[in-house]
């Protein structure tokens, strides 16, 4: 059966034979159905009235539309006593169908309840024969009375109707208030009719006053409520005495209760939750047939004073008065979550009216009250006082009720109330029986046979699994495995409600691993803040409160895991980790993204319902949150993700995430997102073997070339390893290089290059993925993107993250210090010919003698002691201020600083006097210059001298000849180009600079010549005007 209509009133009317299942009977019914339809349509047999003589007349209409109108309802009845899901193929579908044939029988049922129709005097028994037939088609026709309700006029009307007198007199009045009471039931499931409709003060107000009259009319029920609802105050009395009450409620003032006072209902019940409910009454086994007639029967008393219908197909007082108890009530309970309508429900102790009806036995009553609960319960005043009233104990016993199994969708509708408020539901899970016994119930929803009931026990316990003894209890009840059954099913939905329900089911299971994964970032938290500031900082979470896992408390934990993934890695595998992969949840999960991915690459998604979208693409997002969180938490499970291979596609789990980043969806920003993050997450799993990306830095002179070899790649363990070679073979490179030009979500498109970067970045660990970064010249790309602006402004802090990722990779790759790289990919090219202008034209000097200290460290180093005494002497050097050999060991280092620390002997004369040279006189130096020049030969002897020589040097080979001069390479230009490419490295380089040192600790950098800030301080204008005077006074 479709529960998209349990509950649905039908009226208690004698069966006719000639409705079964029989193939000879629905022949025979289907031909006359069809007859009374073709006279019932105007022109479906004479289109140009040539015969409107013929036509029948209007008694005769009101006849066959009651006849019409009682086929169906008992066709409707035959087809509920089975557990069939569709009409087709039933006696009801196959009436139905005929009507649909008939292209102007729903627009005959227009035009009749128009004003030129349906104002005419004395026309209730025509409109109500209308609203009947309407009422009888609605189980398939609900979008259609929705529709005719959006008509303002038809709807004024259809409620003027329904808010007819109660003490009318008239058989035909009560009809036809009964039927628009029940033509608006269905139609205020739309929210604009139900918008206008809640501002009718009479009629709300008239709705609320008949649901009570009709509770106070069941008398037994009625004192039943009232024993109830007493036995429950003295017990919460007697409680109260011996213990304090621990939990306290909004209300701050004591309430009286309806009971109290049976002369004045209007008082509503407290607002605070019992501590010792009493036990609920046990339910009846009384027969539902027979219910219905003792109900009717009771109610009729009510209007003896309506005679019996005359004419046949009519119904009476009796099934009329029960029909229109559950249709009012359930009028009231699709309004019962507007503000407004709280204020004059709760003075008419709308909580007394449901107590009362709970205390009955006819389910289709059980079913209207617990959907007029569930309503009210949107209201948190409602809710205690409901909770106060013992009216939980009530619900629950209905599990117990032979009639369970026709209130799924009710009860569930109940629970998803009930947990939409934490504060409800903490007072609720505080009571052991309580607990146990909703959490029970909803076990059992989950497994309904109804989807309706199953979707909404999905949503309960979405919202209760935040509180710790719900999800222990959903744990110990293997409620992941249905849920994971209920995700899988709903991979080839057939109905809107099925792929409603896979999509809670999908929420639910985030919501589920959102706790686990919560719990885990607050232990590492505790773990990692100090203890003397844990006492003060740290939030100690209270068993009874929920776990807080909203979206801002969701990425407070991933900034916290993320920054301590080393530690997840030492982790333990914890039991649900162990139960999820045990029952193949990341397979699941795959699946889901599978769907998805055949979906969008197979079908335009513009030519899909956007219901249908939606529901592809939250899906998906629910999938990839879930596999972020399993991957950040327990990264291990990252292997079997990215090797998972599903038998339909033949696809593995990496690849299945690929082809998601590379979506064309229309809403494929948050997909592609969410695909990057668990690739990233895959792909960059971090180990105490792993090296940090600040590490990934040019070496120091004094690094060998092996080592430069072996630091050209960062270390991986073996799972690493075996996901980045599933990476590259499954071109993961080739994806994260083309969204790093991602735009098509311009919101999402600075997230998706920075996760594109770190993708890149995580998969540099591999050799292979260097070279080939390498050769396509990832950084000649990455520079443009970084000297480009964000997207959006609003996304600065993303793009500086981007920038910060951009380099870390620049510098891996290209094996080049960090401060290089940075330089070289920020500055635009105008500016770096400018700096290599600067740089061209600077004047590079140093000091020789730093040089010589240089050299002579160098030469002990080696062991030249010899040929390093001989400089120290002639050059005479101070080795006080030489620096230790850069490559000494760092022992050395600090012996030789701890020797420098003791007293060293006195040198000798001898070697002390190598250091001062003799002073000369002037006579004595004039002398040695004259000596200098007559040594040397004049200016006509040199020309002399280059002839002989070239005449006296030996004949060249002539291989020899052809070889080029090799120029040579002195020492002084290799010191100045090395101190030169330091300059060039500085960040604002300027053409004039000081002498280099040789023997800093750190490298060359020029002075800022940045220009002065606009702000002056006062003191510096008042000593300029001070000396700006004195000098003019001075002049």
């Amino acid at each position: 059966m479709d529960d998209d209509i349990e509950g649905t009133p039908l009226p208690a009317i004698p069966h006719r034979k000639d409705i079964s299942s029989d193939p000879e009977s629905m022949h025979a019914l289907e031909v006359r159905v069809f007859e009374l339809v073709t006279e019932l349509v105007p022109d479906a047999y004479d289109p140009y009235n040539q015969a409107a003589d013929q036509r029948p007349t209007e008694q005769t209409t009101i006849s066959n539309m009651n006849w019409l109108s009682e086929t169906l309802e008992q066709a409707e009845i035959l087809f509920r006593q089975f557990p069939m899901s569709r009409r087709d193929g039933q006696l009801i579908g196959h009436l139905l169908r005929i009507l649909d044939d008939f292209e102007d029988f729903y627009s005959m049922l227009e035009r009749k309840l128009q004003a030129e129709s349906a104002e005419r005097a004395d026309n209730d028994a025509m409109n109500a024969a209308v609203c009947r037939l309407l009422l009888a088609t609605a189980p398939t026709n609900v979008r259609f009375i929705i529709r005719l309700m959006y008509d303002e006029d038809i709807l004024d009307r259809v409620t003027r109707w329904a808010n007819a007198d109660a003490t009318s007199t008239s058989l035909h009045g009560l009809q036809l208030r009964c039927y628009a009471s029940g033509l608006l039931s269905f139609a205020l499931r739309d929210r604009s009719i139900a918008d206008i409709v809640v501002n009718n003060e009479s009629f709300c107000t008239n709705l609320l006053k008949r649901a009570r009259f009709y509770a106070n009319a069941l008398e037994a029920e009625h004192a039943a409520a009232a024993a109830y609802m007493q036995d429950v105050q003295k017990k919460k009395a007697v409680s109260s005495k011996h213990k304090k009450p621990s939990v306290g409620t909004p209300s701050s003032k004591k309430r009286k209760l309806s009971i109290d006072d049976k002369k004045d209902m209007s008082n509503a019940p407290s607002s605070s939750i019992s501590a010792a409910a009493a036990p609920p009454p046990p339910p009846r086994t009384t027969d539902e047939h027979d219910d219905d007639e003792t109900i009717s029967t009771r109610l009729a008393d009510l209007v003896l004073s309506i005679p019996a219908p005359t004419v046949n197909h009519e119904q009476g007082p009796a099934p009329l008065m029960l029909l229109d108890l559950l249709y009012t009530v359930q009028c009231v309970g699709l309004m019962g979550e507007y503000l407004e309508l709280l204020a004059s429900a709760l003075k008419d102790d709308i909580v007394g009216t449901s107590i009362t009806l709970l205390h009955s036995a006819h389910t289709s009553v059980w079913s209207a009250t617990l959907q007029l609960i569930s309503h009210f319960l949107a209201h948190k005043k409602f809710a205690f006082s409901f909770l106060d009233a013992g009216g939980l104990d009530l619900v629950l016993a209905a599990q117990a009720s032979p009639r369970f199994a026709h209130l799924h969708r009710s009860l569930g509708m109940c629970l998803h109330a009930f947990a939409s408020s934490s504060v409800v539901t903490e007072l609720i899970l505080s009571r052991d029986p309580t607990r146990t016994a909703l959490l029970s119930m909803g076990m059992t929803l989950l497994s309904s046979p109804y989807d309706r009931a199953r979707q909404n026990a999905v949503v309960f316990f979405g919202l209760v699994v935040p509180f710790r003894s719900a999800l222990e209890y959903f744990e110990a009840h293997d409620g992941l495995y249905t849920l994971f059954n209920l995700i899988r099913a709903g991979n080839l939905p057939k109905a809107a409600v099925q792929r409603q329900l896979a999509h809670d089911a999908c929420l639910c299971l985030r919501q589920y691993v959102r706790v686990h994964f919560a719990v885990l970032a607050q232990g590492l938290r505790r773990k990692t803040v100090d203890a003397s500031t844990s006492s003060s900082r740290m939030i100690k979470q209270t068993l009874g409160k929920p776990v807080d896992i909203d979206d801002k408390a969701f990425e407070q934990h991933v900034a916290i895991l993320e920054a301590h993934r080393p530690c997840t890695m030492m982790c333990k595998e914890t039991k649900w980790q162990t139960q999820f992969t045990h029952l193949r949840g990341p397979l699941v999960l795959l699946e889901v993204l599978d769907v998805f991915r055949s979906h969008t690459a197979t079908t335009d998604p513009s030519s899909e319902p956007t219901s249908f979208r939606l529901w592809l693409v939250e899906r998906a997002l629910f999938s990839l949150q879930i596999l972020r969180m399993l991957t950040l938490a327990y990264p291990p499970m990252a292997v079997e993700i990215c090797h998972t291979m599903l038998q339909d596609s033949q696809r593995t789990g990496l690849t299945i995430l690929l082809d998601c980043a590379m979506t064309s969806h229309p809403r494929d920003g948050d997909i592609v997102k969410g695909a990057l993050q668990v690739v990233c997450n895959c792909v960059c799993t971090s180990s105490s073997g792993d090296k940090q990306p600040q590490q990934y830095s040019k070496k120091d002179d004094r690094t060998t070339a092996n080592n430069n070899t072996s630091s050209s790649s960062m270390a991986a363990p073996f799972p690493a390893r075996a996901i980045l070679k599933l990476a590259r073979e499954k071109n993961a490179i080739k994806v994260c290089l083309q969204l790093l030009r991602y735009k098509r979500s311009l919101q999402h498109a600075d997230a998706i290059r920075l996760l594109a970067t770190q993708a890149l970045l995580g998969l540099s660990k591999d050799r292979h993925v260097t070279q080939i970064l390498e050769q396509m010249q990832i950084g000649q790309l990455l520079s443009d993107l970084i000297r480009n602006e964000p997207v959006l402004e609003e996304n600065a802090d993303v793009h500086a993250k981007f920038r910060e990722c951009a380099l870390e990779l620049i510098s891996h790759v290209t094996h080049r210090a960090p401060s290089a790289s940075i330089h070289e990919a920020t500055d635009p090219t105008v500016r770096k010919i400018e700096k290599a202008n600067i740089v061209a034209a600077t004047r590079v000097t140093y000091n020789p003698t730093e040089l010589l200290v240089m050299i002579h460290d160098h030469l002990k180093a080696h062991g030249l002691h010899a040929a390093a005494d001989a400089l120290e002497s002639e050059a005479a050097l101070n080795l006080r201020a030489s620096c230790p050999s850069p490559q000494k060991p760092i022992k050395k280092a600090k012996v030789a600083l701890d020797d420098a620390s003791t007293p060293r002997p006195a040198k000798k004369p001898k070697r002390s006097m190598a250091h001062h040279p003799k002073l000369l006189s002037f006579a004595q130096r004039r002398q040695q210059m004259l000596s200098k020049w007559k040594q040397q030969p004049s200016y006509f002897d040199k020309d002399i001298l280059a002839q002989s020589m070239v005449l006296s040097s030996p004949k060249k080979a002539p291989s020899m000849a052809k070889k080029p001069l090799v120029k040579p390479t002195w020492l002084d230009t290799v010191v100045r180009q090395h101190l030169r490419e330091q300059h060039r490295l500085c960040p604002h380089p300027v053409s004039v600079v000081p002498p280099f040192s040789l023997t800093a600790s750190k490298s060359h950098r020029c002075p800022d010549v940045s220009p002065p800030p606009l702000y002056v301080p006062p003191w510096m204008i008042e000593n300029y005007v001070f000396v700006l005077s004195n000098t003019i006074v001075f002049k």
